[in-house]
């Protein structure tokens, strides 16, 4: 049985193999990067008062208190692009298992009812690889996710509560 799994690690197996190793390389870490830094930005000034909050936006004289708004939206751009391409990439991995069984069976159509017994165990490594790491990457999804949406809404917080002091400043003038 490991016999057949790795020798189909050289046909249609190897580009699941590629996916995930971008998915969980390149992608998982820039989403996770993204994610925590955002978070660590915005957690300790969303909840300042209001008054002080204005403040730390406008004056920038202490720069690890001051608040850059501009920065905030591009570190949320970038956690939300990795994070869509690395949900993307975890939906593809049952597409991609079921497509190389297909493959596979489809490559049998002219063997006899032996040799079709015989590779049928290697139509299924596609299947394996593709759940196998599906439900590897929708776990590392549940632990970023909450993450991911809890800085959505702090970052949609931080602008309403913005947008209603910037009101308030204006109808007292």
């Amino acid at each position: 049985m490991f016999k057949t799994i790795l020798s189909n690690l050289l046909g249609y197996d190897l580009i699941i193999l590629l996916a995930a190793a971008i998915n969980g390389f390149i992608l998982y870490p820039r989403v996770k990067k993204a994610s925590v830094q955002l978070k660590n930005h915005l957690q300790p000034k969303v909840y300042v008062p209001i008054n002080k909050l204005v403040q730390r936006i406008k004056d920038h004289t202490e720069p690890e208190k001051s608040i850059d708004l501009h920065a905030l939206k591009s570190m949320r751009s970038d956690e939300i692009h990795y994070y869509s391409l690395f949900t993307a990439f975890n939906s593809a991995f049952p597409m991609l298992g079921m497509l190389g069984t297909i493959i596979s069976l489809l490559q049998m159509i002219d063997l006899s009812q032996q040799q079709v017994v015989l590779n049928f165990t290697t139509a299924l490594t596609s299947t394996l690889w593709g759940l196998v790491f599906a439900l590897v990457f929708k776990a590392l999804d549940a632990a970023l996710s909450p993450i991911v949406e809890q800085n959505q809404e702090n970052i949609k917080l931080m602008f309403e509560r913005i947008d209603l002091a910037t009101r308030v400043e204006e109808s007292h003038e």
